[in-house]
């Protein structure tokens, strides 16, 4: 007898990352009350301005320092990191409309009434995802903690600022106040970076899950049943693909043109940061500081890329899953509708970084190579100078 199907909340996955966002004026908010608009718009204007502070403030630094290769990898590698965060944050203004689409779509029942055994697919999925999610944040708060006490451990950054960037005043006056907002700001912007990605990361979890769930759908859909429920069950498997190829667009068109800047950036910081790790002591403060900011870039790209590739894969696989059912058991009438819907899932599922870039593990290799080559051409130039 086939499990009842039961309700699940599935914008539950992503609850940690929109409260947050939403906190912080990113993320659109649902109510018309006055003064919750209020609150959310200081936070947003509040958010705006300490990114743009420091974005403006490191753009000056290596203005001034353009003459001093360390001195401008030293920054830019920062500067680069956090440019992508903001245009993260532009990209996620812009698509606030299609953040509420995707929490429509979600809200379907197409997408989490299961019988139990499927649904504990998608829910395992999302755990691991949430898991790889929560790796992420410690590497990235790590990285936070180093970077705040380089001055204090690091004898030669003793008394500098936790970040390089040009500032209108005289900061020895100011030091420490000047070191409370920097590791402020530091702190604000890197939470507000890793909710950006582990939210595109849970969303593409639950598309490669739902495939996962239709695959299983179609390999134990018994064909030579009564004509009316098979075919019933068949359309259902068929608008179950479409829902989710249309879930998967509106991925892609919200957070395509972050994924494809965080994919360009992430080559010249790791090449910028690697150059850095050679000419710094090894085993020094900063020499653990950039290793780890280095894990953190790496995984970053490489999470995106493996689960695009599992989208990719899963998607791809659903026709195989198909033939291992007793297909060839249907009705003729019904032939006709499955060589339709098999032609349609011949091309895999795919999402990109700007249309431009294919989120694969081949892609993944790709960028090491290409931070590689760049990285020996830096220390030519370095070792020649």
């Amino acid at each position: 007898m086939p499990s009842s199907k039961i309700d699940y909340n599935i914008l539950d996955a992503i609850n940690i990352e929109r409260t947050f966002l939403l906190c912080v004026g990113y993320y659109p908010l649902h109510t018309k009350n006055k003064v919750f608009y209020l609150l959310h718009t200081t936070s947003f204007l509040f958010s705006i301005s300490v990114g743009g502070g420091q974005f403006l403030s490191m753009f000056i630094q290596m203005m001034i320092d353009i003459q001093d290769l360390s001195k401008v990898s030293e920054t830019l590698f920062f500067f680069l990191t956090h440019s992508t965060y903001m245009c993260k944050m532009v990209n996620f203004l812009f698509n606030k409309r299609r953040l509420i689409e995707i929490e429509d779509q979600l809200s379907q029942p197409v997408f989490y009434e299961f019988p139990m055994e499927r649904l504990k697919i998608l829910i395992r999925k999302v755990e691991a995802t949430k898991t790889v999610a929560l790796t992420f944040r410690i590497m990235c708060s790590l990285a936070v903690v180093l970077s705040c006490l380089m001055p204090y451990v690091d004898p030669n950054k003793r008394h500098s600022l936790p970040l390089s960037g040009w500032l209108p005043y005289n900061t020895t006056k100011y030091y420490y106040p000047t070191v409370a907002f920097q590791v402020t700001a530091v702190c604000y912007t890197a939470a507000n970076n890793v909710n950006f990605d582990s939210l595109t990361w849970i969303l593409i979890t639950i598309a490669s899950a739902e495939f996962d769930i239709l695959k299983e759908n179609l390999k134990n859909l018994d064909y030579k049943g009564d004509k009316l429920r098979v075919g019933k069950k068949f359309n259902d498997c068929v608008n179950h693909h479409k829902e989710i190829v249309r879930f998967v667009y509106k991925i892609e068109s919200t957070f395509s043109k972050g994924i494809f800047l965080t994919f360009l950036a992430s080559v010249v910081v790791i090449c910028f940061t690697g150059f850095m790790m050679i000419i710094v002591p090894f085993l020094g403060p900063q020499f653990i500081f950039l290793a780890v900011y280095l894990s953190c870039m790496m995984t970053e790209v490489a999470v995106y890329c493996w689960y695009g590739h599992d989208v990719m894969t899963t998607s791809d696989e659903i026709g195989n899953f198909f033939y291992t059912s007793n297909w060839y058991e249907s009705d003729l009438s019904l032939r006709q509708s499955m060589a339709i819907f098999l032609e349609r899932t011949k091309k895999p599922v795919t999402l990109t970084g700007g249309k431009l870039v294919v989120l694969s593990l081949p892609t993944f290799t790709s960028i090491l190579r290409s931070s590689y080559s760049y990285f020996a051409v830096l220390q030519h130039l370095y070792y020649d100078s």
